[in-house]
């Protein structure tokens, strides 16, 4: 090979490896972002927290801002974090993930972003899958019923499945819980219940009211002792009770909170128990 022919060809090599260098540094000026769990998309129960482990580096420029969006089912994007870094090469982040509850699947996709200070963005996406897992229970408010020793409120009774109060002459399966009167010229409110339908109550002062699911209803009454009649009512108890009078395949349960027990002196006409209320029904 002739000199000028060696030249040219080293020249090209030189040139390549230039050109091959600098696609390389080209293609490597976005900050790098790796998430674990590695995989795309998660396959997760809702009331379940995720942990994902970021880790991200830049050679070309400084990070500047973290951003962690996400978007359900179809709805709109929500920016769930978003984080200024200061001036950093390197950025590590454990980012704890709550699954939200729901009574059926959904799916939600997190987008994880790094900035950059020369305006690069790099993202990572990750897809879960939810199941259902533990159904939080929604609040009913303001249920009323009254002194079995009323002239005025007939409502003595209340009706848990139906959420509505009873009156003494409805059959025995609609009164879920009464004012156990012991005496009927009293004219103080008795302060306790029972249950012609055949239910039990449970006192809980213990239990999480708030963050009520179905499980922890089950498991809260099924952990105490369940009886018949439940004595000296007052404001803040919480009572636990499942119905009876249902078939075998049904188990219905309810949380009750006490938020008022009107007691005026020297009548019963207008004694009454307010509670707000959480139900769950199982078949």
């Amino acid at each position: 090979m002739s000199k000028s022919a060696l030249f040219k060809s080293v020249a090209l090599i030189l040139c390549s490896s230039l050109v091959f260098l600098s696609s390389c540094k080209k293609e490597n000026t976005k900050p790098v972002l790796l998430i674990e769990p590695y995989s795309l998309i998660l396959d997760v129960v809702s009331g379940d927290v995720v942990q994902f482990k970021t880790r991200s580096t830049s050679d070309n420029s400084k990070l500047v801002r973290f951003v962690i969006k996400s978007k359900l089912n179809n709805a709109s994007t929500t920016t769930i974090l978003d984080s200024l870094l200061g001036s950093l090469s390197t950025f590590n982040f454990d980012y704890e993930y709550f699954v939200a509850h729901s009574t059926g699947p959904y799916a939600v996709t997190l987008t994880f972003e790094v900035h950059d200070a020369d305006g690069e963005v790099t993202q990572a996406v990750k897809k879960l899958n939810v199941i259902a897992g533990a159904v939080v229970l929604t609040e009913t408010s303001g249920h009323t019923f009254y002194s079995k020793n009323s002239t005025v409120f007939p409502e003595y009774a209340f009706d848990v499945e139906n959420k509505v109060p009873a009156i003494g002459s409805v059959d025995s399966t609609f009164r879920d819980i009464e004012d156990n009167q012991p005496s009927p010229t009293a004219n103080t409110l008795s302060r306790s219940w029972k249950s012609p339908a055949g239910g039990k109550f449970v006192r809980f002062p213990g239990f999480d009211y708030a963050n009520a699911t179905d499980q922890s209803l089950i498991n809260a009454f099924n952990s105490g002792v369940p009886s018949d009649q439940l004595n000296n009512i007052t404001v803040g108890d919480i009572v636990l009770t499942r119905l009876g009078s249902l078939p075998d395949s049904i188990k219905i349960y309810a949380a009750l909170k006490l938020v008022e027990v009107f007691d005026e002196p020297g009548t019963s006409d207008n004694d009454k128990y307010v509670f707000n209320m959480k139900f769950y029904k199982k078949q």
